[in-house]
């Protein structure tokens, strides 16, 4: 597996700037121009790509369900889930809008007909559901295609991503991201784990990230410190609105503070190698000591420790040549408060 992976040739891994994903979801509420307004809001909160959901009623669910004493009934929430579906003709629509607007289309398909639209779409990748992780007739045909896949892990074991990463490969699909979450809407904090995502990233070696359903942006600027290299949150143009994906999603602006925010986290974290900054260069000098004159040295006195200080700021020798001068003669006349250096001091 790669450690670095490229989306409509952004690339994605350590050391490069978080992919943020805005998911969309279901919070079109089966209105185009609402999607095209969250596309654009999408855009101006900063995210790298926007989401949707490729799902037909009868690819997803089936329409009966056994209600608590094991009679099957019809689902109820299948006509929410028919009402909801992203109608064919939208895809090319609004893929062809994001690619007006600047920002890049992205779907999560849910069965082999909507994979194969969004292939001839020409998505740069594909965003596979926790819900797909043992889906592998999907898994191999979306790997088939031989465009990244970002999978989601929420709710399983680890074997169970191993295989479905095997799966992947087996298709000699090498760029895979693994984004861990909680398949809760929305989950406690207590539920996240969001350590189970370095896990992933020491297990598989690929590029990981969140896919976050919890209030706010703690959990997923966390997810950053801790090296997510995707970040994926819902957005929403008001979380009153009727849906069930609105509730939990971010409104525009906090999306968009949310993105300010691990934008200014990714400048702090920084590379990791200790050293001092630029900007840190002179604060070297300014807030270290160095040895000073305390009174007027005059050329061949042996110094001794009353005659010398150690004061900011550091334009002499250091702390630690202390020893080194006591006992030794000095070579030129010093002047009281002045720094001592070394070529003023015999030996």
């Amino acid at each position: 597996m790669r450690s670095t992976i490229k989306i409509a040739g952004k690339a994605v891994g350590t050391g490069y700037p978080a992919y943020v994903i805005a998911e969309i979801g279901s919070n079109h509420d089966s209105d185009i121009e609402k999607a095209k307004e969250l596309i654009r809001a999408a855009k101006y909160a900063g995210a790298d790509a926007v989401k949707l959901q490729s799902f037909t009623a009868e690819g997803l669910l089936n329409p009966l369900k056994p209600d608590v004493d094991g009679k099957w009934i019809a689902h109820p929430a299948y006509p929410i889930i028919e009402r909801l579906t992203v109608p064919e003709e939208w895809h090319e629509l609004l893929f062809n809008y994001c690619s007006t607007v600047g920002i890049t289309f992205l779907s999560a398909p849910f069965d082999e007909g909507r994979a194969e639209l969004l292939h001839e779409l020409g998505v740069p990748a594909f965003k596979l559901a926790s819900g797909e992780l043992t889906n592998e007739p999907l898994l191999k045909l979306v790997a088939s295609y031989g465009k990244p896949v970002i999978l989601s892990t929420g709710a399983a074991y680890l074997e169970e991503v191993r295989r479905a990463v095997e799966v992947i490969l087996e298709e000699k699909n090498y760029e895979v991201a693994l984004l861990h979450c909680a398949s809760l809407y929305p989950p406690k904090y207590e539920d996240m784990n969001i350590m189970a995502m370095t896990s992933l990233q020491r297990e598989f070696g690929c590029p990981v990230g969140f896919s976050d359903h919890t209030p706010g942006n703690t959990v997923a600027t966390a997810a950053i410190a801790l090296g997510a290299s995707v970040i994926e949150k819902h957005i929403t143009l008001d979380r009153k609105l009727k849906g069930p994906d609105h509730p939990y999603a971010m409104e525009v602006e906090e999306f968009k503070y949310m993105v300010s925010e691990i934008r200014n986290l990714e400048k702090a974290l920084g590379d990791g190698v200790k050293r001092p900054s630029e900007s840190e260069m002179a604060e070297r000098v300014g807030a270290r000591r160095s040895i000073y004159a305390r009174t007027d040295i005059h050329r061949g006195e042996v110094i001794t420790t009353d005659m010398v200080k150690l004061v900011r700021h550091a334009y002499g020798l250091e702390p630690r040549d202390l020893g080194g001068i006591i006992g030794k003669t000095a070579l030129r006349n010093l002047v009281k408060d002045m720094p001592v250096q070394r070529e003023d001091i015999c030996g």
